[in-house]
């Protein structure tokens, strides 16, 4: 078997320190591994080993099961993308390589598991598979596992909590904060618009469509003789804004269609778009206000730029935390398992 050494971080610091929700996670480990597992592999032997962490070794079952955890966690329908499949293996090795590091480093700070939570959460388990005769059968095996699977989340939550807990930024810092990130504070543009849609089902004939092309092409005509929009969008059109005359409120950048989104973006204010395609029928739009981006004043926004630095700060504190245990942990990894193309 082939190892890789290393001593520091095997992947890239990376934003947040969970693929997916570190319960999920463990509890489907340990519920599939007390269910799979053979008598021998209690105690992984040098063959089932995946990675070794400061002495800890990470079964290559466990490794299997969180990357199928993950796999159906993150991706539709379970299935990854191929292109993706080697960079999801490498995080979440990444991810039990630092629930071992914090669980351990948490416990020589002598940080304490919550037990109630941990007694009602092995409840409610109890309460959940009562009726399953598998859970009658297995669960004096399945029991430590999940405990154990509970007790390290338990203690990585209260000590993420307590290295997270950083003081509110002064007004200063707050400022300064807010000078490098102004797209985090400006207001976005926004448009005022007004649509008439003559509906049509996606799977109605070419013959439907052309019909409502032509509808469409006599209501622009008839605004181009001074016909009242709010009127026409009133009588012909299918949106819930008919009734308000077509008006549809203000909307920002993202929130209509691509095709949509361009024929506004010609437009000057009080301007009629062409006939749109969409998948709900054929549109007509009219751009009644445009109001552009702007940046708010640092009084306006002071507030939220000293929780925005504050969340920052927090996680630079665990990204900080997560680096540091990782430059100084004896890691090895089985690199075979990790470069096999699982599916």
């Amino acid at each position: 078997m082939t190892f890789a050494y290393q001593a520091k971080q095997v992947m890239p610091r990376i934003a947040s320190y969970s693929l997916f929700t570190l319960s999920i996670l463990l509890l489907s480990l340990a519920v599939v591994n007390a269910a799979d597992a053979k008598p021998s592999e209690s105690h992984p032997t040098a063959e089932s080993v995946f990675a070794e962490v400061n002495g800890e070794k990470i079964s290559i079952q466990e490794f299997q099961s969180a990357f199928q955890a993950g796999m159906r966690k993150r991706f539709y329908h379970g299935k990854i993308p191929q292109d993706k499949l080697q960079e999801f293996r490498k995080e979440v090795s990444q991810t039990l390589i630092d629930r071992v590091l914090l669980v351990e480093e948490a416990r020589r700070l002598n940080i304490q598991a919550d037990n109630k939570k941990i007694s009602m959460q092995l409840a409610e388990y109890e309460k959940r598979y009562s009726d399953s005769p598998f859970w009658k059968e297995n669960k004096e095996n399945v029991l430590p596992g999940l405990r154990k699977a509970l007790e390290g989340e338990s203690l990585i939550g209260v000590f993420k909590q307590q290295t997270q807990t950083v003081g509110m930024p002064s007004e200063e810092q707050a400022k300064q904060f807010y000078e490098k990130n102004p797209a985090l504070f400006t207001t976005p543009e926004k448009m005022r618009v007004s649509l008439i849609l003559l509906k049509v089902s996606p799977s109605s004939p070419a013959s439907v469509w052309e019909a409502a092309k032509q509808e469409a092409d006599d209501i622009l005509k008839r605004l181009k003789n001074g016909a009242d929009f709010a009127e026409l969008a009133r009588i012909h059109s299918g949106d819930a804004s008919a009734i308000k005359g077509g008006d549809m409120g203000f909307l920002h950048q993202g929130m209509l269609a691509e095709p949509a989104q361009k024929a506004l973006d010609k437009l000057s204010e009080s301007q009629v778009s062409d006939a749109v395609m969409s998948l709900q029928g054929i549109a007509i739009f009219r751009l009644d206000e445009k109001q552009e981006a702007k940046l708010n004043s640092f009084e306006n926004v002071k507030e939220r730029a000293q929780k925005l630095l504050q969340r920052e700060n927090s996680e630079n504190t665990w990204n900080d935390l997560l680096e540091k245990l990782r430059a100084n942990a004896k890691i090895k990894i089985n690199a075979e398992i990790l470069a096999v193309n699982n599916k």
